[in-house]
């Protein structure tokens, strides 16, 4: 699933530009330069809802807890099922793999969150300080939408899918991890054309977080130990939920 023996020169050129998507976000200049291209952005995607109907509609919707809950389900079918990015016998190692990674995502993007924070880098979204913003929830109060945000720095959602769909294509090029990459792009969409977050909270922020964790996975041996270590704790686990009626035909059980 991951890197087995270490790899310097990739080790360290990916976490240079982290540091260099950061220190250009940090720089009055750079930001500035950032800001310009997050107006931009802004405008030319949310501007799209300006006639509301089914156009905004279908961005409403995919802007709600609904569509994060599906898009979950559909990136662990990835997870799986083979041929998505894992052959059969790898699939166990993969969804352990993939939670391995959200495992060292969770104090690398706490540490990143409190250095935005103290560094005043995290401000509210376009919707919330740009004027003309269609925001969804008046377009369609029914709808539970999010278009604002506080604090819209970094993009949490757009990290996750960034790692996954790397996850996928970096383990092997097929269809389904092509098909992966594609879907992260489309879902990474909703938040920026509604609003709720600037395209920098993505490039910067989405990445300068992904990036180093990938790096420690794939250019490092460390990951691979600790995914084998957890796959032998899951095991049991596996076994258990196998023996269940209809789950116990899943490839995913049956490897």
């Amino acid at each position: 699933m991951f890197g087995s023996q270490w790899r310097p020169a990739p080790l360290i050129l990916m976490h240079l530009a982290a540091l260099l998507l950061i220190l250009s976000f940090i720089y009055p200049a750079g930001f500035q330069l950032w800001r310009q291209v997050d107006n931009s952005v802004f405008f030319a995607l949310n501007g799209t809802l300006s006639e509301g109907g089914t156009w905004a509609w279908i961005w409403a919707w995919a802007n709600t807890r609904y569509k994060d809950m599906l898009l979950a389900v559909v990136m662990l079918l990835f997870l799986v099922f083979p041929g998505f990015g894992f052959k059969r016998s790898q699939l166990q190692q993969a969804l352990v793999g993939f939670l391995v990674l959200m495992f060292v995502l969770v104090p690398l993007r706490y540490f990143f969150y409190e250095f935005a924070k103290q560094l005043d880098l995290s401000g509210p979204s376009p919707s919330m300080v740009l004027s003309p913003a269609y925001l969804l929830t008046e377009l369609f109060p029914v709808i539970p939408a999010k278009d604002g945000s506080s604090r819209s720095f970094p993009g949490d959602h757009a990290t996750v899918l960034i790692l996954w769909a790397a996850y996928l294509i970096m383990n092997t090029r097929c269809l389904g991890s092509y098909l992966a990459v594609l879907l992260a792009t489309l879902m990474i969409l909703p938040r920026m054309v509604g609003g709720a977050h600037w395209f920098s909270d993505v490039a910067v922020g989405g990445f300068a977080v992904a990036l180093p964790v990938l790096a420690w996975a794939f250019y490092s041996p460390l990951l691979l130990g600790l995914t084998r270590w957890m796959e032998k704790a899951f095991l049991p686990l596996f076994r258990l939920l196998g023996r269940i009626p209809l789950l116990n035909r899943l490839p995913f059980f049956n490897p």
